[in-house]
């Protein structure tokens, strides 16, 4: 079997994705959560998806910003190329779903009594873990 011609990914070809791809996933998975479940407070689901919203807009941002950081260090230190195509979008929208999922597991929140800093770091270093995993384990091998 013919191995598939490496095509070199532009750079909207990998921003696009790595950009778009979290937001519709963290939108997608509050908008799911609120209307499947949440039915608590005052102000019923509107608010708490408001707030979902805001909460996870700026989880998105920070998500992006890592899934950055992680492409841009593993092509400089030539372990994965730029995720492009069906990786880039394919990673970029499944990463925050699993870290959700690690959430679930272990909720951020149980940290409160070793202070801030311990949620902080609760909140992002599952982040972390899964952009990395993801990239390395579903990304392209550069050429040599």
């Amino acid at each position: 079997m013919k191995e598939p011609r490496y095509v070199r990914p532009t750079v909207g070809g990998w921003l696009r994705p790595t950009l778009l791809a979290p937001w519709i996933s963290v939108y997608g998975a509050v908008t799911a959560f609120v209307t499947l479940g949440l039915d608590k407070g005052v102000f019923g689901k509107s608010v708490a998806w408001l707030a979902g919203i805001a909460a996870g807009s700026v989880w998105a941002f920070v998500f992006c910003a890592m899934l950055i950081a992680v492409d841009l260090l593993l092509l400089g230190v030539r372990v994965r190329t730029l995720p492009a195509g069906r990786r880039g979008w394919g990673t970029a929208f499944f990463s925050p779903l699993a870290v959700f999922a690690v959430y679930t597991a272990v909720p951020p929140y149980q940290y409160y009594k070793m202070g801030p800093w311990a949620v902080v770091a609760a909140v992002l270093v599952p982040m972390l873990a899964v952009a990395v995993v993801s990239r390395v384990a579903f990304g392209q091998k550069p050429l040599r």
